[in-house]
């Protein structure tokens, strides 16, 4: 597991909070060649405020609010966690969810990113040799490199074109076979089946506001 989550938050800085008035989007009409600029954009920004994680770790939700949630679909990420239940919502629910799921990811993201070292993790960008004009939904592959001698791990990006945005967005991620979706799917079913719709809203605020811990703190 702990694997699995420092391949998912590395992977996914190279994959709607509000950002920074400066802040433009990165625009590129290929989704291969747009995560290869939010990679190399985000990574730059993490090895810059170094010393502010390192003093706060808390530095860490800056980041990825500002450098990748703007490339993640995180409300269709929800709507399909959400599954057969989306139909059993009220709207009123259906927006907490999508803005408890949001600050969820974020705060998980941070907890991982504590385990990332840019002076240790690559990642590898397999080139566009696939993508048709015109498609709207593709399949990125990249590949975590570790020194070390460690075998590459293999991250399989499901990107959508999102026309309101204008932008290519992630909404999945399949870490060496395992798809991140289907994992929060099965595990949001559950604690719906025990707390309902709002119980689960509140357990996931609740997680969402923690502090950032280093993860091996926060692994079970």
């Amino acid at each position: 597991m702990k694997q699995w989550l420092l391949a998912l938050s590395v992977a996914l800085v190279t994959a709607v909070m509000p950002m920074a008035a400066s802040a433009e989007l990165i625009r590129d009409d290929n989704p291969y060649v747009l995560l290869e600029k939010v990679a190399n954009k985000t990574l730059a920004r993490i090895a810059q405020d170094r010393d502010l994680i390192e003093a706060d770790l808390n530095h860490t939700r800056v980041i990825i609010r500002e450098e990748m949630l703007p490339y993640v679909d995180y409300i269709y990420a929800a709507k399909r966690v959400l599954g057969r239940n989306l139909t059993q919502t009220t709207e009123e629910q259906r927006q907490q969810f999508y803005t408890v799921f949001r600050d969820y990811l974020i705060t998980t993201y941070a907890g991982a990113f504590t385990q990332y070292d840019e002076s240790k993790h690559t990642i590898e960008f397999n080139r566009a040799g696939r993508f048709e004009e015109g498609s709207r939904m593709v399949v990125v592959n990249t590949r975590l490199i570790e020194q070390g001698g460690r075998p590459p791990v293999r991250l399989d990006f499901k990107m959508r074109y999102d026309n309101t945005d204008e932008v290519w967005k992630a909404y999945d991620l399949v870490v060496e076979g395992v798809s991140l979706l289907n994992s929060k799917q099965a595990e949001i079913a559950s604690v719906i089946r025990a707390n309902g719709i709002d119980g689960t809203i509140q357990l996931l605020r609740e997680k969402a506001q923690e502090a950032v811990k280093p993860y091996e703190e926060t692994e079970n």
